[in-house]
């Protein structure tokens, strides 16, 4: 059973890699207070504002704006504390469905479990457990809903 799920995580990891967002959306807010409504556009050409801009305005905690602005979207490179947010957000899930079709194939079936046998492995996550390889306990984890028939 090690080695299969030792290989899933492995096809995971692959996996994973190829679907960590490389950037994100960055909202902009210019204020145009002191714009006259008339001078809207040359103002936009002047700061280098995209024509999809809208109004709205930037957000002060209360539910409420404290400025008027036109606000656009752009696109960011994702930093390395994203991506390492992504990887432990996604990791559990896509691990799941390798190891579970991995397993299956090779003639485990699912079974239910009592949630409480979950806690030895609070305070962690399955890709911590696989970045530091603690392949012993990840077993122990999957042994939970997977059986040998």
């Amino acid at each position: 059973m090690k080695e299969l799920i030792v290989q899933a995580l492995d096809a995971a990891i692959v996996l994973l890699e190829s679907r960590i967002p490389q950037t994100k959306k960055k909202t902009i807010y210019v204020n145009i207070d002191d714009v006259k409504p008339c001078d809207i556009l040359s103002f936009m050409k002047d700061n280098n504002i995209p024509d999809t801009a809208e109004f709205g305005g930037k957000p002060n905690g209360y539910d409420a704006f404290d400025e008027v602005c036109l606000v656009y979207d752009v696109d960011v490179p994702t930093t390395d504390k994203d991506k390492l947010k992504s990887k432990k957000d996604r990791f559990t899930n896509i691990a799941f469905r390798t190891v579970h079709d991995s397993l299956i194939l090779c003639g485990y079936k699912r079974v239910g479990y009592r949630s409480g046998l979950l806690k030895p492995f609070d305070g962690t996550t399955v890709y911590d457990m696989y970045i530091n390889k603690e392949f012993d306990r990840l077993v122990e984890y999957y042994s939970l809903p997977f059986v040998k028939e």
